[in-house]
């Protein structure tokens, strides 16, 4: 895992955080550039919402890698993600230029569904203008459209 754990901190039975863990350690297992243990390292605290099953976990960087425990205070968390289930799958369908910029696909579903859904407030994330950078560290992180 070109020295970057996944640590699960349960805090009881936990889907969101749960699914989370499996996504980054699935990335993490992928990346043999030691690309993904450095930018899992700057990441500061995002908390994952999710609205339908009301389940919480945060996400954050500690040195062995990346932490994820269940539930939990957003204090102190730079971005604050609401969601629902589905849409943790979406974002992870989404083409990024580098860490910076998502480009699309502009055509494809998910894409589609994640803008329309953010207009209509069903997804929002919190401290994106202030933290873009740490929001997007995320985003590249759990997504599995080639690194």
């Amino acid at each position: 895992m070109a020295g970057c754990e996944i640590l699960l901190d349960e805090g009881g039975e936990n889907g969101a955080a749960y699914l989370v863990h499996m996504l980054l350690t699935q990335q993490a297992e992928a990346d043999d550039s030691g690309r993904f243990a450095a930018t899992a390292r700057r990441l500061r605290p995002v908390k994952l919402k999710l609205s339908d099953t009301g389940e919480t976990c945060v996400v954050a960087g500690c040195p062995e890698g990346l932490r994820v425990t269940g539930g939990g205070d957003a204090g102190g968390c730079a971005n604050v993600i609401s969601a629902e289930s589905r849409h943790v799958l979406d974002v992870t369908q989404l083409r990024l230029a580098g860490q910076y910029l998502i480009t699309g696909p502009i055509k494809a579903k998910p894409f589609q569904t994640v803008v329309k859904d953010m207009a209509a407030r069903k997804l929002r994330i919190g401290g994106l203008v202030r933290h873009y950078s740490n929001a997007m560290r995320f985003l590249w992180l759990v997504n599995v459209r080639g690194k």
